[in-house]
């Protein structure tokens, strides 16, 4: 430590030198060979003041900055844990027509911590249209996809899902914020494959078991009742025979409610979940089950 102090005494001593020495144009370049030195030996809080006197400098002389210097100071800002300043260095840098991979992820993790999600959004967009091809891009679709859908953005979180890449489209906390959004639609079978992936993902969904069994459950009782129907106006072994091979059908949907309500019913004994347990299993001529859900009914 006592080493490291002197080096950084020295350092001031010199630049007190050149200070009295040499020209301002000198001045300037020697902030900048202080802030690179400084970085180099891992002091980002010192490379932090040193670009920032030379920022200080080339505004009071009204020279013009690069775009790159500012992005530069940026990222050792942030490793100085100077977010103040690194946010403020890469807005000029991007006004300046700048921009790479890290800056966008270094911003929009800035504006994260901030809260400030419109302008995080803003970042990750951005960050994708330039940079599809980063190693980085699963991370960002997939913040992307929370963001469009904490904010309602449903087209847009839509749009991005298949952007996502497989192990992402499995993972409950994707796939419940998906399901609430496509679940707004009309495309049934859209809705199920969602639902089916959320329960897989998420056994104790209450929302997606739900919709599957009320699902499963009507699709059964519907064609239940029509193909009844259909057999009592035509008593001929064709007929029988169609109806046979429709009941395997129907008791499989009934079997997949039947499965999604139990489920409800362990996590919470809800009369409306043992008025399909009931009918399910009158269905399949148990009467003591269908009995024993009764009871919850009335």
């Amino acid at each position: 430590m006592t080493g490291f102090r002197q080096r950084i005494g020295l350092m001031a001593v010199a630049l007190t030198v050149v200070l009295a020495s040499c020209s301002t144009s000198k001045v300037v370049v020697m902030h900048q060979d202080v802030a690179k030195q400084m970085e180099a030996e891992g002091n980002y809080a010192a490379a932090t003041e040193s670009w920032s006197a030379y920022f200080n400098e080339q505004t009071t002389k009204g020279t013009e900055v690069s775009a790159e210097s500012y992005a530069q100071a940026a990222k050792v800002a942030v490793k100085a844990d100077r977010k103040d300043l690194a946010e403020s260095w890469y807005v000029l840098a991007a006004a300046g027509g700048y921009s790479d991979p890290e800056m966008q992820l270094e911003l929009a993790e800035i504006y994260r911590g901030q809260n400030e999600i419109p302008n995080e959004l803003t970042a990750l967009e951005t960050f994708k249209e330039k940079y599809a091809a980063a190693p980085e891009i699963s991370e960002v679709n997939g913040r992307l996809f929370e963001l469009y859908a904490m904010m309602k953005k449903d087209e847009q979180a839509k749009a991005i899902w298949s952007d996502l890449n497989e192990e992402q489209r499995h993972q409950k906390e994707y796939l419940d914020d998906y399901f609430k959004i496509v679940s707004k639609g009309e495309d049934k079978a859209a809705i199920e494959a969602v639902a089916e992936d959320l329960v897989k993902a998420d056994p104790e969904n209450v929302k997606a078991l739900e919709w599957l069994g009320e699902t499963y459950y009507h699709k059964a009782e519907n064609s239940y009742q029509a193909e009844m129907k259909a057999y009592e106006k035509k008593h001929t072994q064709v007929q029988y025979l169609h109806l046979t091979q429709e009941l395997k059908v129907i008791n499989g949907n009934f079997k997949k409610s039947l499965e999604c309500f139990s489920t409800l019913w362990d996590l919470d004994q809800k009369k409306s979940y043992a008025t399909y347990l009931t009918n399910i299993y009158a269905r399949f001529d148990n009467k003591s089950k269908a009995d024993y859900y009764r009871k919850f009914v009335n």
